[in-house]
């Protein structure tokens, strides 16, 4: 099941964005079952409710009393950082501020009936491929992983590490090389011979040469690699701020 919640000040908009939600949910066929609901206006009962919940896929306004989306945004983090976050605002200029926050999309009130479908779509997309997982026979047996719990892969001789957001590592039998397959899904990218980032944990680019991941590791851009690297992040940036 995927758990779709919102909060907006806006009973009234979000009441019809639930509608819409509902009437793309409805395109997809039996197997995939959502539960969209419930609606809040105040960002501290999202953060009570989520104490007996959690969400797949959130929804936020970012200008709300009391708690900004960007405050409830910190707090849902810090509770579920696997939930995808969604802002939607009336404000344009929110979308440079929601960068440091992480969003899985920004969306503009005014233009919600063509940007929500396509936004819509690809969080469920990655609803679903985060619940497939990747295998790999590690030294310490088979292990299953979600894309999303990968941080990166780093090159260790006749061997490659798989460092995880949680702050486990496992060794892998074989070199970067033989991880071809990886790149099917676009958030993996080669930055250098000896590493392969998830975008997803990319915190910043430091001067065009370095990427420093969300656990404040500090990792190398090789320069045969800068160009590949820098058009797939600018893609990476506009599929989530797509406008």
């Amino acid at each position: 099941m995927i758990r779709i919640m919102i909060c907006d000040d806006d009973p009234g908009f979000a009441a019809a964005l639930s509608e819409k939600l509902t009437a793309l949910a409805s395109q997809y066929d039996d197997e995939l079952d959502f539960k969209i609901g419930p609606i809040f206006t105040d960002g501290n009962l999202v953060l009570s409710f989520m104490d007996t919940m959690s969400f797949d896929i959130i929804f936020l306004d970012i200008d709300m009393p009391k708690m900004s989306g960007f405050e409830l945004a910190q707090e849902i983090t810090k509770r579920n950082p696997k939930a995808l976050i969604i802002f939607v605002s009336a404000y344009d200029n929110f979308v440079y501020q929601s960068f440091a926050y992480s969003p899985f999309r920004f969306l503009r009130k005014l233009h919600l009936s063509e940007e929500l479908p396509p936004a819509f779509e690809k969080a469920v997309e990655k609803c679903i491929s985060d619940t497939q997982g990747l295998s790999f026979n590690s030294s310490e047996g088979n292990v299953t992983l979600r894309p999303s719990d990968i941080m990166y892969f780093e090159n260790d001789r006749n061997y490659y590490c798989i460092r995880c957001e949680n702050g486990v590592s496992y060794k892998c039998r074989g070199t970067i090389k033989s991880l071809d397959s990886i790149y099917s899904d676009k958030r993996f990218v080669k930055i250098h011979s000896g590493y392969i980032v998830n975008l997803e944990h990319v915190a910043e680019v430091i001067g065009g040469s370095e990427v420093r991941m969300k656990n404040g590791t500090v990792l190398g851009i090789s320069q045969s690699h800068k160009t590949s690297f820098k058009e797939a992040y600018m893609q990476f940036v506009r599929r989530r701020y797509s406008r």
